[in-house]
């Protein structure tokens, strides 16, 4: 009887080591990043929305539609990585659609999308700094992205 006491008696305190020490699984072996699963919106709404999109396996999506236009009108989609406060996207398709939603022209591509990038998450805005080509040389761009929520 007391040897069973006993066993118990250990076993309830080796319990709680059990559980402190566990940790999250993560098959792919890479650490979550901030970005992944999410959805942002482009602000201020211009003469066209922007919403990017950052999915599981480093998969990542640009589309592009017209104000007047419910289908989207342009999607780009290829590969992300984060390090640190440096985001990378490279662009690898180029989808164009009508305005009935058919697809009208697909190419493959290869760029990338932010130069020289850092980004940062500040109540659930995504701020983009990098840099853009024009003719008179590289220009300094701040794009500003509103976090999506999704409702199920």
């Amino acid at each position: 009887m007391i040897n069973k006491l006993l066993k118990t008696f250990a076993l309830l305190l080796l319990l709680p080591f059990l559980f402190i020490s566990c940790k999250k699984y993560n098959p792919s072996g890479t650490p979550p990043d901030v970005l992944t699963g999410s959805s942002w919106e482009e602000v201020p709404q211009r003469a066209y929305s922007k919403r990017i999109s950052f999915e599981n396996g480093g998969n990542f999506s640009i589309q592009f539609r017209n104000q007047d236009n419910q289908y989207w009108a342009t999607v780009m989609s290829g590969k992300y990585s984060i390090s640190e406060d440096k985001l990378t996207v490279n662009i690898t398709s180029n989808v164009e659609k009508s305005s009935t939603g058919k697809t009208i022209k697909s190419t493959p591509e290869n760029f990338l999308l932010f130069d020289k990038d850092r980004f940062v998450i500040e109540n659930s805005v995504l701020t983009v700094n990098y840099l853009t080509y024009p003719a008179d040389g590289p220009v300094p761009t701040v794009a500003k992205f509103n976090r999506l929520i999704p409702i199920d």
